[in-house]
C-alpha cells in the first residue's frame, strides 16, 4: 500500500511539474518578463565585443546591449558563446537575442527575425602594408592564401566567390579575428576578409602593418539585432529603442568610441550579400 501511494505521489508531483512548466511557458511569450534580455555574443571580435586586459566583457555591441537593455526597461544579461554553435543556441532558447555583428542577409531573415540595422557593414579585404600586391578585387587574392572567421559571412562569401569566379585561393578559417590578424602579420596568411567595421578597428591599432585594400566592399550586408522568428514583437521593440538610441545620439557616440567614426547613421540597407 505504502509502495502505491509513494507512486500515486510521484504521479501527483509529475502532473504538478507539467502544469508548472505549462504556465512558465505560456508566460516565456514575452522573453522580456523575467525582467533580463539575455543577449548572447562571440567575445573574440574586436572592437564589437571582447575581453579587456581585466577580462572584462566590452565592445560596441556590449555598450549597445546595455542601451538597448536600458530603453526596453530590462537588465542587459551576456552570455558569451562561439559564434559556430551562437544561432543553434539561439533556436533551442538558451538566450533571447544575438547582438554580435550579426550581418542581415535574407538567409538569416527566413530562419530568424532581424532588427533593423543599427551599423552600415560589408567585407572588405585587409592587406599587409609592405606587401607590394595589396589585392583590391577578390579575383585579385588567386593564388594566395586568405584568412576568414570560421562561418561568417565572410567565409562564405569567400567559399561562394571562390566557386563562382574560379579564383584559385586557399582559405584558411580561424575561431577568431585575433588569430586571423595575427597570422597575416606574423605573415602565415596573406589577406583577411572581413567586416569593415572590424577591419578598421585593426587597421586603426597597427597602420604601419594592416591597410584595407578594397577600394569599395565586396558586400553591403548592415549588422542588426537577430531573435527567434517566432519573436517579432520583441522584434518590433528592440527596432523602437533602436529608434531612439539613434536620434538622441547615444549610437553615434558608441561608434565614435570603438570605430573612431560615426557608422550608424545614412545605413545603405539595400542588401547586396553573396550567400
Amino acid at each position: 500500500m505504502k509502495k502505491k501511494l509513494a507512486a500515486l505521489g510521484v504521479l501527483l508531483l509529475c502532473a504538478m511539474l507539467v502544469l508548472t512548466g505549462c504556465s512558465s511557458s505560456s508566460s516565456s511569450d514575452d522573453p522580456l518578463a523575467d525582467g533580463v534580455l539575455t543577449i548572447a555574443v562571440d567575445d573574440t571580435y574586436l572592437p564589437m565585443e571582447f575581453r579587456d586586459d581585466n577580462n572584462d566583457l566590452v565592445g560596441f555591441d556590449i555598450d549597445l546591449g546595455n542601451a538597448l537593455a536600458e530603453q526596453l526597461g530590462v537588465k542587459a544579461e551576456f552570455v558569451t558563446v562561439a559564434w559556430d554553435g551562437i544561432f543553434t543556441g539561439l533556436t533551442s532558447n538558451q538566450y533571447d537575442v544575438i547582438i554580435s555583428s550579426t550581418s542581415i542577409t535574407p538567409e538569416r531573415q527566413e530562419s530568424y527575425s532581424q532588427s533593423d540595422p543599427y551599423i552600415a557593414n560589408g567585407i572588405v579585404i585587409v592587406s599587409r602594408v609592405d606587401d607590394t600586391s595589396k589585392a583590391t578585387t577578390f579575383e585579385e587574392l588567386a593564388g594566395s592564401t586568405v584568412g576568414v572567421q570560421l562561418e561568417t559571412s565572410a567565409d562564405v562569401a569567400a567559399q561562394t566567390l571562390q566557386e563562382e569566379t574560379g579564383t584559385d585561393i586557399t582559405l584558411k578559417q580561424f575561431d577568431g579575428m585575433l588569430d586571423a590578424f595575427s597570422a597575416l602579420e606574423g605573415k602565415q596568411i596573406d589577406y583577411v576578409m572581413t567586416d569593415e567595421a572590424v577591419a578598421q578597428y585593426y587597421v586603426a591599432q597597427k597602420p604601419e602593418t594592416f591597410v584595407i585594400s578594397t577600394t569599395t566592399p565586396l558586400t553591403n550586408e548592415p549588422i542588426g539585432v537577430t531573435a527567434r522568428k517566432e519573436d517579432t514583437a520583441l522584434t518590433e521593440k528592440i527596432n523602437e529603442a533602436l529608434k531612439k538610441l539613434k536620434e538622441d545620439g547615444t549610437l553615434k557616440s558608441i561608434s565614435e568610441k570603438w570605430l573612431g567614426a560615426d557608422m550608424t547613421s545614412d545605413i545603405d540597407t539595400t542588401l547586396n550579400v553573396i550567400e
